[in-house]
């Protein structure tokens, strides 16, 4: 799929409505907020990216970032199913897509977060949020956690060649940490941030600003 180009665009506040997708409805809801030190551009590339569990603690790998070559889809790898992207070209701007393979190259655009706050010129925080049943429609009810990387990136690269700027949950700066990702655990409501899960997304381990991961949080609602 050819990303869009992306056009800087003054928005306001604002909240919409998924399709006809997982119209059974769930108590689960789930928002997801993040924080640049500098401020979202247009032209960058911001996309949370998921994976909904029916174990509390999976054993195998969630997403995490692609970094070099060969690139494949360009940003994400591991294990992910869906991600959100907030793309000013498209209106609403936050868009919920899923992945078709495991191989993580097919994916098509699946509806938009029950709501969501659009960026102001300047803004440095995306928010939005999701019913549980916009990603796992089929039995939400056993769906027990939620693995999350939270991905930043001036482009989408593809091919063999070329390098990207990018940051990523972990400390990039360290080949230990590069495939760092969070598990959410949808058992109770609670509030997940950096500082809960030990300051795991440092400061300054992204070279630009406005890439650079500050803060991260995944609240659960139960309701």
């Amino acid at each position: 799929m050819k990303w869009l180009l992306l056009v800087a665009i003054a928005v306001v506040s604002g909240c919409a409505k998924l399709p006809d997708v997982g119209t059974g409805g769930t108590s689960k809801r789930l928002i997801f907020t993040l924080t640049v030190q500098g401020e979202i551009k247009s032209n960058y590339v911001y996309v949370i990216a998921l994976r909904p569990s029916q174990e509390l603690n999976p054993t195998t790998q969630g997403p995490i970032p692609v970094i070099a070559p060969p690139w494949g889809n360009g940003f994400v790898a591991g294990n992910c199913t869906h991600f959100v992207r907030w793309d000013p070209a498209q209106s609403p701007r936050y868009i919920l897509y899923q992945f078709r393979d495991t191989n993580l190259i097919d994916f098509f655009q699946l509806g938009v977060p029950i709501n969501y706050v659009d960026v102001t010129p300047g803004g440095k925080v995306l928010k939005f949020e999701l019913n549980l049943d916009q990603i796992a429609p089929v039995n939400p009810e056993l769906i027990q956690s939620v693995q999350v990387n939270f991905l930043t990136m001036d482009r989408v690269p593809s091919g063999t060649g070329g390098t990207k700027n990018w940051d990523a949950l972990g400390d990039g700066r360290l080949p230990s940490e590069i495939n760092e990702y969070i598990t959410i655990p949808l058992r109770t409501s609670g509030v997940y941030d950096n500082t809960r899960f030990g300051d795991l997304e440092p400061s300054n381990d992204a070279p630009d600003p406005d890439l650079e991961i500050t803060d991260f949080e995944v609240e659960v609602r139960l309701q």
